[in-house]
């Protein structure tokens, strides 16, 4: 269920970029306030419950759009009717980009936990694009960090034993606090489609992980590497 969220009005509309909070990381990274003043279409900062739809694969691609908070999947629809999730979505990326290229979208956009977007018209990146070089710089900057992840994603999290699978999944998405860290977990499903395996032997694998002190605390939504230097040591040996 999507909710408007109750901030500061900017410009035409919900978006007040200029005190974003990941605007460093965003893709108005490097505007400045001559560039945004050139904006006059809204800007929505929208708010996405779990599991809720963002848009549908060959959707009407009117919109891109930056993930604030949370994690979105990315769910590619295969002509024999099986699905994949080609990318997890993190704060700080752009999506959607497909927008610029055609009229349909080529993936679903699905929220994986509660997330914060901003919704960004199509037309106000073609048409400030032509117009600020940052912005046409940071277009192709975060659209080489999309194409690169998912390059990343298919080749760190597809091959290779499942537990070793996990490691590397962890890894990228886990947030560091000295030592330890914690990382995400979603529903087992999910995992399986990412990781290709049924969710029976993520459960197995996370069990394993657990066993070998490589992981604890795992709940439905999180996980906790008490040793993060191990974790990678045994996803860099394959083991």
């Amino acid at each position: 269920m999507m909710k408007p969220v109750d901030i500061k009005i900017a410009w035409q509309g919900q978006s007040d970029c200029g005190s974003c909070s990941i605007r460093n990381s965003a893709l108005f990274a490097e505007l400045n306030e001559e560039d945004f003043s050139k904006i006059h279409a809204p800007i929505d900062d929208l708010k996405y419950e779990a599991n809720s739809l963002i848009y549908s694969q060959n959707d009407s691609a009117s919109h891109l759009y930056t993930l604030r908070e949370g994690y979105i999947k990315l769910l590619h629809l295969n002509p024999d009717g099986s699905t994949r999730i080609v990318r997890v979505v993190t704060p700080g990326d752009l999506f959607g980009m497909e927008a610029l290229l055609g009229d349909l979208y080529s993936h679903s956009a699905t929220a994986l936990t509660n997330i914060r977007l901003c919704r960004i018209p199509k037309n106000i990146i073609s048409t400030l694009g032509e117009e600020s070089p940052r912005l046409h710089r940071q277009i192709v900057k975060k659209w080489g960090e999309a194409l690169s992840q998912s390059e990343s994603w298919f080749s760190e999290i597809n091959t290779g034993r499942i537990e070793v699978r996990l490691a590397r999944f962890f890894l990228k998405l886990a947030k560091p606090s000295g030592h330890s860290a914690v990382a995400p977990l979603f529903k087992r499903e999910d995992m399986g489609l990412m990781m290709d395996v049924k969710f029976e032997t993520i459960s197995r694998a996370l069990a394993s992980m657990s066993e070998q002190g490589l992981i604890s605390n795992v709940t439905r939504l999180t996980v906790q590497v008490p040793n993060i230097d191990a974790l990678r040591t045994f996803s860099e040996r394959g083991l």
